[in-house]
This record gives structure tokens, sequence and C-alpha cells, in this order.
């Protein structure tokens, strides 16, 4: 009976974290190799959001991708695993389970929240398998960014994207994100990008790369207006969360 019910449980975790957290509105498709660095992360089978290959054992998403709302303590490890190696969000690629979940506790909210994964087994690094490397500073205003995912590209679009999409965003003042939700958030916790319309991240997109000049700068972390719209998003910033990363890593 006990082993029912831990089963029922899981398979009821599963699936409400399986709800995507979308995909890159006005992106381009990218070619295997390109964005070695990006992973899928799965829960209970299921996509869930994106990641990010760091070390042989490491990789980073966001909070909301591992822990629900109200919550301080991610759901248990087993229930995920990453994918590298693929552009293709349902075949190729190496699947890898995650072994342990750290989150860092200085977060203001759910939103701005960082986890770290630590895999089962080494990532098996090649032309199309590799980490990148993190920023230790936050990218100037104007800054171009490349930001990437599997997630919808529209409102109306019902399945992720198949193919994993390249999109362009702009770093803004971290007060441009701060005016468009009520919550109270750190705004040095928080990369603020902004872009055109029917383009930025969409629901799948959540724990995706943000990247310039080759490091990690964020985190896809929270939509601010509906997929393709005017207002931007907040991503984690990598900057604030650097030092407790590589503290982790040791």
């Amino acid at each position: 009976m006990k082993l029912t019910i831990t089963i029922g449980l899981i398979l009821v975790v599963a699936g409400a974290l399986a709800q995507p957290q979308g995909r890159i509105a006005g992106g381009e498709d990218a070619v295997p190799g390109q964005l070695p660095y990006q992973a899928s992360l799965a829960v209970g089978g299921s996509y869930n959001c994106g990641a990010v290959i760091i070390g042989q054992r490491y990789a980073l998403t966001a909070l909301t991708c591992v822990c629900s709302d109200g919550k301080d303590t991610p759901w248990p490890a087993v229930l995920f695993a990453v994918t590298v190696g693929s552009v293709d969000l349902y075949t190729g690629g190496k699947q890898i389970r995650v072994e342990e979940i750290t989150i860092n506790p200085n977060y203001s909210t759910l939103k701005t929240g960082i986890a770290l994964l630590r895999l089962q087994e080494d990532v098996p690094f090649s032309a199309t398998v590799a980490p990148i490397a993190l920023s230790r500073v936050t990218p100037p205003l104007g800054a171009q960014v490349e930001v990437s995912g599997w997630g919808r590209t529209s409102e109306s679009e019902v399945n992720m994207h198949r193919t994993l999409q390249i999109g362009a965003a702009e770093v803004m003042a971290p007060r441009t994100c701060a005016l468009a939700k009520t919550e109270e958030v750190q705004s040095d916790q928080v990369l603020c990008l902004g872009h055109g319309r029917r383009q930025g991240i969409c629901t799948g997109d959540i724990g995706g790369p943000a990247v310039f000049e080759g490091q990690l700068v964020g985190l896809g972390a929270q939509m601010l207006g509906e997929c393709g719209g005017m207002l931007p998003e907040r991503f984690v910033s990598i900057a604030a969360n650097y030092d407790w990363i590589q503290q982790q890593l040791q």
C-alpha cells in the first residue's frame, strides 16, 4: 500500500511540474553543435524546462522548474533528467538522470531563484556537447543577448517546438522589469531583457540560457506578458549568483 501511494504521489508531482514553464517567439532553428551547452529538462519523462550545461556533472536551471510556488525545497531529484546533444526535443542526444538538486537560498521570490543540478554520470563532451563559461558581470545596457529554447512560439500553439530556437534580446534597466510587475524583487538578482513584438521567450523557455560574448549571463525566469508581446522578461542574473555557483562546484 505504501509503495502504491508513493508511486501515485510521484505521478501527481510529475504531472504538475510537467506543465511547460514556453518557446522562443520569432526565433530561428538551431543546428547541431551551434549551442552545445543547451540541455532540456524533463520531469516524469515529460519536457518541462530548459537547462544549461556548466560542467562535467553539473547543469543550471531556474528554481521554478524544480520547485512549486510557496515551497523552499525542490521536488525529489529522481523525478528529473536532462538531455544533451540534440536540437530535436523528441529524438537524439543522451539523457542523464539528476542525482541532486541544490538551490541558492539567496532569492527574493521563486521567480528569481536558481537551481544547480548534479547529474548521476558525466556529460559526454563532444562537438555537439560542451559546457559554457559563467559571466562574473552583467552585460551593459543595450547589449544584444542570445536566448534559446524549445518553448512555444505563440500563446495559441499547443505543443512545444520540436527544433531548438535561437532568438535575440536586449539588456534593459532592471526597473523596466520591476514596473511590469507589482511583486517586490531584488533588482540585482534580475537580468531584464527586452525584445520586439512577436519575439522573446514563451512558456517552455524558462530555465534556458541567455548568452553574451560566449558566456552565460542569465537563465529564463519569468514572462511579464503574453508570448510575443511588448513587455520584457526576467532572467535570473548569473553574475548575482556567480560566487555561490563556484562554491558548489568546488
